[in-house]
């Protein structure tokens, strides 16, 4: 019996060792779950051996698992998330699908020098994604950003279709200084003015670094804040996908109901009342009624764009290639812009060592710009305004009223006449290229080295007629010729650092450099004799030759360090050092610093079983940045030349500079709250302190010091405070619908802290503000207006004591409490996606802004410009008899630059509207080409509600002038991609 029992247990160890050491089998196929396609070259590997396989051109795999009963594979590929399935020998076959890692990218933060996983940021960062932009029917993406995301304000300023928007974050930081961000394009600096030169197509993602902890490491530039922008790269597994993305819309003035000019009735009453209609036959002037505005403005003016990209990415390569056209009219006379662009963004990764890689992109820009922003007859956006609504710009066979054969009856130039006598073209040529080298040399240290090159060659060709009237049959012509270059080179050393299961580390050092050199020319000649012949050469004599000829440096290294304890504690602390060639040797060297610290308390024990709270952090930063926005050589002593003495050439001291000019510092602190509820709602709040030191200012001096009238110098300084909030949520989110709502909303308060030796106030002349310690920096300064006596009809005024006064006097200006700095900005949307419709809206306002109308001034002149056309107002409002209650004083008594025409330039704009239809796949594979369609019918600046009575609200300076007034835009799109 115990020999049988022996035996028995030999042979049950001996058969449960041979069905633990078979060898089995396991084939399949992998596919994706976007598409439903097979995945080629997806990675099968058994975990913890080196056992594995691929999938071949089908997306099958067949793999033998050798020694064990039992085993798991891992299946991976570049842009899927990773999966992994035990397997053993009942298995036989396993089918797998990879979904797309679209929701880890969403949850990647591009930062300063690298990226970083969302929610492990200690700093203030905001990102916009490529959905925002790709489809808004501009020349560039700033137009898309306002009203996005909480602390950036961004303000078009002009509807010109070339022009940039304005970009401020958090306050203005600067008296004469820089106060705009520094933007990042994959790494290179750039200027706003190359926003056009962008295809927004071709942008990935925004990120807005506002606080210290995220905008330090720049140092020297970062402390307007920051704006780096990611161009985009190959997504597509598998096989390449193309892209075709057409629009198709037309543009036309945002808002016309603002327009207050008199029509020919009114303007002949109003002639008769004031006794300027001597000589005139109204008889004969009543036929004609012409509403200049629909003159000089376009109300169908076209847009059109195009755009082919192709783009790949496997475990090797990954690139993106785009090309695209923009050619848009713009809404007012002489206007337009046009753009042909090619971008290439390629990474290879040639060693498991070593990844190269480059982002190369080059456009060709056509524009012709309308004149703006000065109150002149002959240019047509003031020129409307003048113009009598008798005067018609064309014949009746639709030819120009004309000054040569005396069809133009008007006083001066017929502004559209002279516009086409008088062209301006421009011609714009970028390039902007990067190549970079990731070096792995040990594990977890990545040598990151990149070399940047910004090129742009600028060309300006004027003409002026000799057979126009007006230029006395002779000719003119100009021309001007610029070149800017800006190398860049970064070193970054980046070493990742993981101490058991607890402490993670990440440390970087690096060294930065950038040269910049700008050259360039202008010569205008003139005496041509023929229209067809108005060039340089063709001219008699020149009058105008200008060159020249500028450059900076910068120098920096920095270092930054991070460290993670159980994704519950984070911290990281940078410092950065800059040399500016813009400063003398002794304060040329500036430094900068941040410590940030970031609680994610939803980690914690006591809050990890609250289901309803999805998400709680806590974050504060402090830390300082730099400005050296000042003229590139103004630290200097110099001497020009120029003037001559009978011809002899000679020199003289141009500026005496200053040699201890120094960096200008704002020291930032920033408290965070950063909550998540029930994995649907999202809730941001942050509280800021800035404080600006050694502020580069242009102070004013004695002519008898130097002979200058001012010199730059580092003077007082001012503080920012405020608040942002942003709110998500998905009200509704089903398996066919969803119901998202976003708003954000920013409160910055402004204040002169100190000034100049001593002094407390300073006078802007002309510009109607003043600098006083205690204010904010751009408050007004002006006359108070009290309106009008309803006995005799004078015009009124308080005194600075806030006494009633009829005389206008300069000493009675006062501080009015009104800034055209914005303290209140925000925006708030929602969208709507059922299957494959949708519909979003996207709103955009600013608060308590304040701007000096001078085409109010002009208009409502009474008695300074009567002899153009004036407002209805003067007509119908002002005072004309003992009891009329009104705010127009009577006839002749002339307008005053009061705040009587300080207006209140607050807005909501409805600024994107969409309506779009993604096809079902289901149709799409029945074309066996297609792989994504989708429709779109989109709205720019639909609805615009403001008390502000100019053509638009928007404008960047406190002066409302001539101003090119925002376009209302609809655009129908196409999308597909196969």
């Amino acid at each position: 019996m115990r020999k049988f029992i022996l035996w028995f247990v030999f042979l049950a160890v001996l058969t449960a060792q041979s069905l633990h050491a078979q060898d089995f089998l396991v084939k399949g196929k992998v596919i994706s779950h976007e598409d439903n396609e097979p995945l080629i070259g997806v990675s099968v590997l058994q975990e913890g051996s080196t056992n594995g396989i691929v999938t071949d051109i089908y997306g099958n795999y067949t793999l033998e698992i050798k020694g064990t009963a039992k085993a798991t594979l891992i299946f991976s590929y570049i842009g899927m998330q990773s999966q992994k399935h035990e397997v053993n020998a009942r298995t036989g076959t396993l089918n797998v699908v990879l979904e797309s890692d679209a929701e880890l990218i969403d949850e990647v933060v591009v930062v300063a020098y690298g990226t970083r996983k969302k929610g492990t940021i200690a700093g203030s960062v905001a990102t916009v994604k490529a959905e925002k932009m790709e489809n808004v029917p501009a020349a560039g993406f700033d137009q898309s950003l306002q009203g996005q995301t909480p602390g950036l304000q961004v303000i078009s300023n002009s509807g010109e279709p070339s022009k940039a928007a304005v970009f401020q974050i958090r306050g203005t930081n600067s008296i004469n200084s820089g106060t705009s961000p520094l933007f990042i394009l994959d790494g290179v600096p750039i200027s706003s003015s190359d926003f056009n030169t962008i295809s927004p197509g071709d942008i990935e993602s925004i990120s807005v670094l506002k606080d210290a902890s995220s905008t330090s490491i720049y140092g020297a530039r970062a402390a307007n804040g920051v704006v780096v922008i990611t161009t985009k790269r190959g997504l597509s597994i598998d096989k390449a996908k193309v892209t075709l993305r057409a629009q198709y819309g037309i543009s036309q003035l945002a808002s016309d109901d603002k327009w207050m000019l008199m029509d020919t009735p009114e303007r002949i009453r109003f002639e008769q009342e004031i006794g300027i209609d001597k000589g005139k036959d109204y008889e004969l002037l009543s036929r004609t009624n012409v509403n200049w505005l629909n003159e000089v403005f376009n109300d169908s003016a076209p847009l059109q764009s195009y755009e082919l990209s192709v783009n790949r990415a496997t475990d090797r390569l990954n690139y993106y290639v785009s090309g695209g056209f923009f050619d848009q009219e713009g809404i007012a006379q002489s206007s337009n812009f046009r753009r042909f662009n090619m971008r290439a963004n390629a990474e290879v990764k040639a060693s498991n060592w070593l990844k190269v890689g480059t982002s190369t992109m080059t456009t060709y820009e056509e524009v012709q710009q309308a004149e703006e922003g000065a109150m002149a007859l002959y240019t047509p956006i003031a020129g409307s305004r003048f113009m009598l609504p008798y005067w018609n710009p064309y014949n009746e066979d639709g030819s120009l009223a004309s000054e040569n054969n005396g069809t133009w009856k008007g006083t001066g130039q017929n502004p559209i006449e002279w516009m086409a006598n008088n062209p301006v073209q421009y011609k714009k040529y970028k390039l902007l290229s990067t190549v970079f080298a990731d070096i792995t040399p040990v594990k977890n240290l990545t040598i990151h080295t990149q070399f940047g090159v910004d090129y742009t060659h600028s060309t300006a060709f004027m003409q002026s007629f000799p057979s126009y009237i007006i230029n006395n049959e002779s000719g003119s012509a100009g021309r001007s010729s610029s070149d800017i270059l800006s190398l860049s080179e970064t070193t970054t050393a980046n070493y990742r650092w993981a101490l058991n299961d607890n402490h993670s580390f990440n440390f970087m050092l690096g060294q930065e450099a950038v040269n910049y050199q700008s050259t360039g020319f202008q010569a205008i000649a003139v005496g041509q004799a023929h229209d067809m012949l108005t060039t340089l050469s063709s001219g008699t004599r020149a009058t105008s030759w200008v060159d020249n000829n500028s450059s900076y440096y910068y120098l920096s290294f920095f270092f930054r360090g991070e460290y993670n304890f159980k994704d519950l504690y984070y911290a990281e602390a940078a410092v950065r050092t800059d040399a500016s060639s813009r400063f003398g040797k002794q304060n040329r060297w500036g430094g900068f610093w941040s410590l940030g610290f970031m609680w994610n308390i939803k980690n914690e024990a006591f809050l990890k079983d609250v289901k309803w709270l999805s998400g709680a952090q806590i974050a504060l930063s402090t830390g300082t940045s730099g400005n050296s926005e000042i003229p590139n050589y103004d630290h200097l002593a110099l001497v020009s030349g120029g003037p001559n003495y009978l011809g002899q050439a000679g020199i003289y001291p141009m500026q005496s500079g200053n040699s201890t000019l120094g960096w200008e510092q704002t020291w930032t602190n920033n408290v965070g709250l950063r909550l998540s509820f029930i994995n649907r709602i999202g809730l941001d709040v942050d509280f800021y302190h800035k404080k600006t030191t050694n502020i580069l200012m242009l102070v004013p001096q004695s002519y008898a010091l130097t002979g200058e009238k001012n010199r730059w110098e580092n003077i007082g300084a001012m503080v920012n405070r405020g608040v942002e909030i942003s709110a998500n949520a998905d009200i509704i989110r089903t398996k066919d619908f969803t119901w998202n709502v976003s708003a954000n909303v920013s409160y910055n308060k402004n204040k002169l802290v100190e000034l100049y030796n001593g002094v407390t106030e300073y006078v802007q002349s002309t510009t109607g503000l003043k600098f006083v310690v205690g204010h904010p920096v751009h408050e007004f300064f002006l006359n108070r207006y009290a309106g009008v006596n309803p006995a005799n009809g004078d015009a009124l005024w308080y005194t600075k004591d806030g006494e009633l006064t009829t005389e206008f006097r300069e000493e009675d200006k006062v501080m009015t409490g009104k800034t055209f700095d914005s303290p209140w900005a925000g925006g708030f949307g929602t969208s709507l996606a059922w299957k494959g419709l949708s519909l979003s809206a996207q709103f955009s306002w600013m608060a308590n802004r304040w701007v000096m109308n001078n085409d109010r001034f002009f208009e409502e002149s009474n008695g300074l410009y009567s002899s153009y056309n004036q407002s209805k107002r003067l007509l119908y409002d002002r005072w004309k008899k003992p009891g009329d209650v009104t705010d127009i004083p009577r006839y002749g008594v002339v307008a005053q630059l009061d705040d009587r025409f300080l207006e209140n330039a607050s807005f909501l704009r409805l600024k994107n509207l969409t309506l779009a239809y993604v096809l079902p796949q289901a149709w799409l594979k029945k074309s066996n080409f297609f792989s994504s369609a989708r429709v779109y019918l989109q709205g720019q600046n639909l609805l615009t509600f403001t008390g502000f009575q100019g053509l638009d609200p928007e404008v960047a300076s406190n002066i409302y002038r001539a101003q090119y007034p925002a376009s209302r835009q609809f655009t129908l799109g196409v999308e597909v991609s196969f």
